[in-house]
């Protein structure tokens, strides 16, 4: 499964990109598919109907492109783009960034080109990093550098700021960059070639670092992913949503269809549609359950992600771990401290999965 399919509160994460964007009055969507593009199609179109982008005021476009990166995904659909600015966002991060802002500003700024950017304080070697001069103007990029590297750059870059700026992955063109770069050049990718080359020949290209710093996680590990879950249930990206009908403004309780689930549970949960319970089950705190699931007797889901036809035996305990698609488990089964149970595997009664991760056979 392509990450942009991963599902975040029960809903593919390629959902909440659309929505980021339609939320900020954008109302042309060109959503480029590569990996596993047919199912990703399928799964945007069976959601965004017609019907459906009619009533929001939207089109979604998704051609049949073969491209070799970011910059050659332009250059293939670029008969799509035919307002003076475009926005190029990727569907594998989660973030309520300011996109009418971050809009507005590329224009106050006249740039050729505008980055989403944010500072960060943990992890700053995953990422690439950037300098800015005192007027946010991009002097200087750090591919995935060392913490030594980026203390250095900054003091001798020309910017007193030493905590690491990161590129969030959403940028904002010019038109104009179509014709004068990327079909002029055969280079395929923004942050490889395109943002190197921009800087280089002396384009306007700045760095958008909102005052108040905004929701971002990039869903790189099981942890992460977690986090994103959790996150999204604690309204960390709001306006980004989860699925359902949220009961009532101060609760951050999701059921989907309004389907009230037959259990005990806590606050900050997302219930799916069409599932059965046995008796005495309990849904603790930040735990996210799918749809068409069978959840057992004295079952414990706490901090639990479960995705879609999803079978749990009885007495079973899922606690801070990630249960996928077409998942059997048996009675008597404790998962738990972050193990991560791929689709359509098997467990049998009695097994304690402490920090594993299992993958179909």
């Amino acid at each position: 499964m392509c990450k942009p399919m991963v599902p975040v509160c029960n809903r593919p994460m390629a959902l909440y990109a659309i929505d980021h964007l339609r939320f900020a009055g954008i109302k042309k969507i060109v959503v480029i598919v590569k990996h596993l593009g047919d199912l990703l199609r399928k799964q945007i179109e069976d959601y965004w109907t017609p019907e459906a982008q009619k009533k929001a005021g939207i089109e979604i476009f998704i051609p049949n492109v073969n491209s070799e990166g970011t910059a050659d995904a332009v250059r293939k659909t670029k008969e799509f783009y035919d307002a003076d600015n475009f926005v190029v966002s990727m569907a594998d991060i989660v973030t309520n960034l300011p996109m009418k802002q971050f809009m507005e500003y590329h224009e106050e700024k006249k740039a050729y080109a505008t980055v989403s950017m944010k500072y960060i304080d943990q992890m700053a070697t995953k990422y690439g990093n950037t300098l800015l001069d005192n007027n946010n103007r991009i002097i200087r990029f750090l591919e995935k550098p060392s913490s030594e590297e980026i203390y250095l750059s900054a003091l001798t870059g020309g910017s007193s700021e030493i905590l690491p700026i990161i590129n969030t992955g959403i940028y904002c063109f010019k038109k104009d960059l179509i014709k004068d770069v990327i079909d002029s050049t055969q280079m395929m990718d923004f942050g490889m070639e395109i943002f190197p080359y921009l800087l280089e020949n002396g384009y306007d290209l700045f760095g958008f670092l909102p005052e108040n710093s905004y929701y971002w996680l990039d869903i790189g590990n099981p942890l992460t992913y977690m986090w994103s879950n959790w996150d999204m249930l604690r309204l960390y990206g709001w306006p980004i949503s989860p699925p359902g009908v949220r009961q009532g403004d101060l609760t951050h309780i999701w059921y989907e269809n309004n389907e009230k689930p037959p259990v005990v549970h806590a606050d900050t949960v997302v219930f799916g549609k069409n599932n059965k319970y046995g008796q005495n089950v309990r849904v603790e705190a930040l735990s996210s359950i799918g749809s068409n699931c069978v959840i057992g007797n004295n079952v414990v889901l706490d901090g639990a992600i479960v995705w879609d036809n999803v079978k749990i035996g009885n007495n079973v305990k899922i606690i801070q771990s990630v249960v996928a698609n077409d998942v059997e488990i048996g009675d008597n089964v404790v998962i738990k401290s972050e193990s991560v149970i791929g689709p359509n595997c098997k467990i049998s009664a009695g097994k304690i999965l402490d920090s594993k991760t299992l993958k179909e056979d």
